[in-house]
């Protein structure tokens, strides 16, 4: 975790267990660390990258949920609090976990005895992308399905980089990974290198908009609703004919936008997959 004098702490209290939801949705607009209590989540940003409209965010949210009968009661509250050692109380709760059959994603700091095939290890430092969050273990079950063997992938939005070495692993050819955060570039290619995959897969600091059009064999994003929205052209451009889109970061209950809107764009629907609230998609350009 960055150290700083003052974080911002968003409390959250539901009736019902509901974090991994919000961490799926704070973890892609900078939150840098979370404690777990039973039904109660603590996020925490730093204030340089604190924005007001996240308890809005957070409030709306809860209030889908609430209406959809997910919850009875929630309370949402923001402090400021001085910077502790977070993160080794977080490091304690991340176990490796079996996403496959056949791959398994490990923190650094822990030991992996099970019979996957691949083991990807992974240090977080509190970024999103351990393999424990729905979002993530759907978008490795993905690539394990449409990877064959010597594809050209981009992976927008590449956070810890656990897709991108994922892909690798799984026999891409080549796997260009960006993201605009400065942070994840650096932990990203930390984890690149420890997973021996520096030679297949380039990470670089750049928008979609930077990268070249036209010819990638599969595209990934795992972002949020709103980036996805905003973005689905630019993926389109970068898809190649016939090549396969796969998204993910994306809440049942707004699947079906994301499908219309991508319809619109010219992709082809293949499959949608789904895990606890989260919904994964797989087009074909």
């Amino acid at each position: 975790m960055t150290l700083t004098d003052k974080y911002y702490q968003l409390r959250i209290r539901t009736d019902q267990p509901v974090n991994d939801l919000v961490v799926g949705l704070l973890s892609n607009v900078g939150a840098e660390g979370f404690v777990e209590e039973v039904n109660v989540l603590s996020c925490y940003f730093a204030e340089a990258k604190w924005n007001p409209s996240f308890q809005d965010d957070v409030m709306k949210f809860l209030g889908k949920l609430k209406d959809e009968g997910k919850i009875a009661e929630f309370d949402v509250d923001v402090s400021t609090v001085l910077n502790q050692d977070w993160n080794s109380q977080w490091e304690e709760s991340i176990l490796p976990i079996e996403v496959t059959k056949n791959i398994a994603i490990k923190p650094s700091w822990k030991e992996y005895h099970g019979a996957a095939k691949i083991v990807i290890e992974i240090d977080p430092k509190m970024s999103f992308g351990t393999g424990h969050h729905e979002t993530t273990r759907m978008m490795v079950q993905l690539l394990e399905k449409y990877i064959k063997g010597g594809e050209k992938i981009l992976d927008v939005g590449t956070g810890t980089g656990v897709l991108a070495i994922a892909a690798a692993k799984l026999g891409a050819a080549s796997c260009f990974a960006v993201d605009t955060d400065e942070w994840s570039i650096d932990n990203s290619s930390e984890n690149i290198r420890r997973n021996g995959v520096a030679g297949i897969v380039n990470v670089s600091k750049n928008e979609i908009e930077t990268v070249a059009e036209g010819d990638f064999d599969i595209v990934m994003a795992n972002l949020n609703r709103n980036t996805l929205l905003y973005i689905g052209t630019e993926l389109y451009k970068r898809c190649k004919k016939g090549g396969i889109l796969l998204i993910a970061g994306v809440l049942t209950l707004d699947e079906k936008d994301l499908l219309d809107s991508y319809g619109k764009i010219g992709f082809s629907r293949l499959e949608v997959m789904r895990e606890a609230e989260w919904s994964s998609l797989a087009f074909k350009k």
